[in-house]
């Protein structure tokens, strides 16, 4: 039985991929990479830290980005946020109902204070103490690595066995993978939904759900 449901934030409980990535679109563009798009940054940035798109793109190009590049981006989604995008469709009242029957927490690699605040800002907060919304400044290594949901199970003292974690990018997906926990891929929030469910799959969930309110169904299994 799972007594855990580790929930990534961004695309699966709150709809923001798409501004993450238009800001990122936005940067990129000022230092004139205009052939990132935020089409082509969700292709190859969902779910990913900026931390680690910051390397990628790095040696991709062979060239450092601007040292400020981090603390501009968090600063544009943090003005933004209130704003921009909503909770993701049902995703209060299947939180409602989870939380009543199992432990519940959030699993992300966004910076904590925009994390707590697109909850908050969404109406989503009230799910979740401070204490059970679990960042990558609280590990050492980000998605895909599996550090952060191996130290959400631990804090949470529920084995990876009897936990499951619900995730719409193939980073996220190959974390909870690699910590040998059950997976359900979300495609609720993707603009190519056909293409983000095979992405989903090839990164190893073991289902793709369109709508929370499935996670249910993957429950009784």
């Amino acid at each position: 039985m799972h007594q855990l449901i580790i929930f990534d934030c961004d695309g699966t409980l709150v709809d923001s991929e798409y501004l993450y990535n238009s800001i990122t679109s936005e940067l990129l563009g000022e230092l004139g990479y205009d052939n990132y798009t935020p089409e082509l940054c969700m292709e190859l940035f969902t779910g990913q830290s900026w931390s680690t798109i910051r390397m990628t793109l790095e040696e991709r190009h062979g060239e450092p980005m601007p040292d400020d590049i981090i603390e501009r981006y968090i600063r544009i989604a943090n003005e933004k946020m209130d704003h921009d995008f909503d909770a993701t469709p049902h995703a209060n009242d299947v939180l409602h109902k989870l939380s009543a029957e199992r432990q519940i927490c959030v699993g992300s690699n966004g910076e904590r204070n925009n994390v707590i605040k697109s909850l908050e800002v969404t109406g989503l907060l009230h799910h979740f103490d401070e204490d059970r919304i679990f960042t990558k400044k609280q590990v050492e290594r980000p998605k895909p690595a599996p550090d952060l949901f191996l130290f959400a199970c631990e804090q949470m003292q529920v084995e990876p066995a009897n936990t499951l974690v619900v995730e719409d990018s193939p980073a996220g997906v190959e974390a909870a993978r690699a910590a040998g926990i059950h997976t359900l891929g979300f495609i609720g929030t993707a603009h190519n939904k056909e293409n983000q469910a095979a992405a989903l799959k090839n990164a190893g969930a073991d289902a793709i759900i369109e709508t929370l309110i499935h996670i249910e169904e993957h429950l009784k299994t």
